[in-house]
């Protein structure tokens, strides 16, 4: 678009007063392209497209954005708590903002970079606890967005708030959805495939989270057709429409990945791409035959170097029916595991995980760009609990060619209980699966 071919199309005998009308008109429509299309429906809201996740808490909003017009003591604010889907759990390092530009959910994986400087008026971020304030916000008494976010979970509501006034939202204002626009349009939660398996119940744990949308694919059953999981893994575009995979323990197709082949192919093209992998116990051949660089399980290399896949079901050799202590090491995780709402942990700061099955796949050990979540003493064939052993590990996947931006769990212990409250272990699991969305490092 011409700005000058504009002005010149004026009228000679138009005023200077419509020339600038004129000039304003097209500054508007300039800003409008320049981030996404204009929302007619909410005037002051953008809708930038499928670009980025919210910033990290190590990036807030530029002060020059919000000039406070009321006592410095006294700042308009929102103060609320971040709920999971079913209304009930906190959550943590939720993204509570004013959106100027909210980005839409991309249809399929992508890379999604962290970096996103000017897309909220106001921002912050829940607490442990799921508590937050949020200053800095639009306080004229007219109506404005209110963003609610966790990783691909977001909520989007409309609040006002008084002049220098305080604005408390309810329990049920601020949380999640459990499914796509169950509240409001802007509302989104991703896309998720789940793999069904013998011993694991990973999609219990996001009914129990709340989470209403989710795809089965059969794992169980040696059978073929649109809902096997070879027709997901065997067709890397349906792969990539799921943000999100789940892989329970005791499928019986691991045989798809342990030779190269598409399937293998597939699965670390879609981490590479910016998938989330989620992966336990038996089904860790889904880990180690398609990224063997990340965790060295047990078994032997036999001289081999680490990305050299090892021999399938090499690393079950765990006891059964071991009652693990386990130590949590990220301060986060521990911190929301022992809120009384949650109240996960022993009296020794400590998490009981039960259900080993009989030879449980065990790490060894993993590179040093890997989170170790939960570690605990464990045995088994060739396994002494001398030394703490990783039960939860997570990576961001980079490529040996410096690319990626997927992230991958994988969690030697499963769901196990068959309860309507969620065991101490399946707490864990339920913060991963909120937590794996999040931004992960882009290279």
């Amino acid at each position: 678009m011409n700005t000058t071919r504009l002005l010149k199309s004026t009228p000679p005998n138009a005023s200077r007063r419509d020339a600038l009308k004129l000039t304003s008109i097209v500054s508007a429509l300039f800003v409008c392209f320049a981030i996404a299309a204009c929302d007619e429906e909410e005037g002051t809201f953008i809708d930038a497209g499928p670009t980025d996740l919210a910033p990290p808490a190590d990036r807030p909003p530029s002060p020059d954005l919000y000039i406070n017009p009321c006592a410095p003591d006294a700042p308009p604010t929102i103060t609320g708590k971040v709920y999971a889907p079913n209304g009930v759990d906190p959550v943590a390092g939720a993204s509570i903002g004013v959106p100027i530009a909210l980005a839409s959910l991309p249809p399929q994986v992508r890379c999604m970079s962290c970096s996103v400087p000017g897309k909220f008026k106001a921002q912050t971020y829940s607490n442990a606890d799921g508590s937050f304030t949020l200053e800095g916000v639009p306080n004229d008494g007219k109506p404005f967005l209110l963003s609610i976010q966790k990783g691909y979970f977001r909520r989007v509501i409309e609040v006002s708030v008084t002049p220098c006034g305080k604005l408390a939202l309810t329990a049920e204002q601020s949380r999640l959805p459990g499914k796509t626009t169950q509240y409001g349009r802007y509302d989104t939660i991703p896309k998720i495939a789940v793999v069904s398996g013998a011993w694991d119940h990973l999609e219990k744990v996001l009914d129990k989270l709340g989470v209403e949308e989710k795809t089965i694919f059969n794992g169980r059953d040696l059978a073929t057709g649109p809902e096997s999981v070879q027709a997901l893994l065997q067709n890397g575009a349906l792969l990539k429409q799921h943000h999100m995979l789940f892989i329970n323990c005791g499928t019986r197709f691991e045989g798809l990945v342990t030779q190269p082949g598409p399937s293998r192919n597939n699965l670390r093209d879609y981490v590479k791409q910016g998938g989330r992998l989620f992966v336990t116990d038996y089904s860790y051949d889904f880990v180690e035959q398609a990224f063997p660089e990340f965790i060295d399980f047990q078994g032997q290399h036999d001289g081999e170097p680490l990305t050299t896949p090892e021999k399938p079901n090499a690393a079950e050799v765990g006891k059964e029916d071991l009652v693990v202590e386990g130590d949590v090491l990220d301060s986060h995780l521990k911190t929301w595991l022992a809120l009384p709402e949650i109240g996960a942990l022993l009296p020794s700061g400590l998490v009981q995980i039960v259900g080993f099955e009989t030879a449980w796949a065990v790490q060894k050990s993993t590179i040093p760009e890997a989170k170790v979540w939960v570690q605990g003493r464990v045995s088994g064939i060739g396994v002494t609990p001398d030394t703490p052993r990783p039960l939860t590990t997570s990576w961001d996947f980079v490529d040996a060619d410096k690319t990626g931006c997927g992230r991958i769990v994988f969690s030697s212990y499963h769901t196990h209980g068959k309860e309507s409250t969620l065991l101490p272990q399946e707490r864990v699991l339920e913060y991963l699966i909120l937590e794996i969305g999040g931004c992960p490092r882009v290279q």
